[in-house]
């Protein structure tokens, strides 16, 4: 995983490397992956994706802390972070393609059991790289599993979407998570 790591931190593959360092999680072992859609903008060169440092972050935290010694990466699909004058934009789907080939080195070297998409715009993207052209999310949080390559993909909502409009349902959404794991 070390030359991996140094792999996405050396990547120039678009321009987004220019605002900030690439962010990348060093994991020796992994059962399951959280993965986002970008990178934040973050000020300490040892943060790492998904931090528990954001709100979403720290929901993650709270559903691996109840998953019983599953082990745990957490990565984006691309791994900068795509600003349009000094403000977080979504990036677009060329640079995510850019970006594709250091996700598949991250699940082909940790080979996780599970891979949690979060959010429609990286579920989607990285479903349909693997030639799957549906996405469904619903709002009994019953998750639909993809399986890729023996892995297993499970698109669900974002945590930051869980967390403004679905507030109430955190239990619920934890639960239908942790039933993947």
């Amino acid at each position: 995983m070390d030359e991996t790591l140094r792999k996405i931190q050396a990547c120039k593959n678009c321009e987004l490397c220019k605002h900030q360092k690439p962010l990348a999680q060093c994991s020796y072992e992994a059962d399951c992956f959280w993965v986002g859609l970008s990178a934040v903008k973050t000020r300490d060169d040892k943060d790492i994706p998904l931090s528990p440092s954001t709100n979403t972050g720290k929901l993650i935290q709270q559903i691996e802390f109840f998953a019983n010694g599953s082990t745990f990466h957490k990565t984006n699909v691309v791994k900068c972070v795509p600003l349009n004058n000094d403000k977080i934009r979504y990036p677009s789907k060329q640079e995510m393609k850019k970006c594709f080939s250091h996700l598949e080195d991250e699940i082909n070297i940790l080979k996780p059991k599970v891979v949690f998409l979060l959010g429609k715009q990286a579920a989607s993207f990285v479903l349909n790289e693997y030639g799957i052209n549906e996405c469904e999310f619903n709002d009994d949080f019953s998750y639909k599993t993809y399986t890729v390559k023996g892995c297993k993909f499970v698109p669900v909502h974002h945590p930051s979407y869980i967390l403004v409009y679905k507030r109430k349902q955190i239990d619920k959404y934890i639960q239908a998570i942790e039933s993947h794991i």
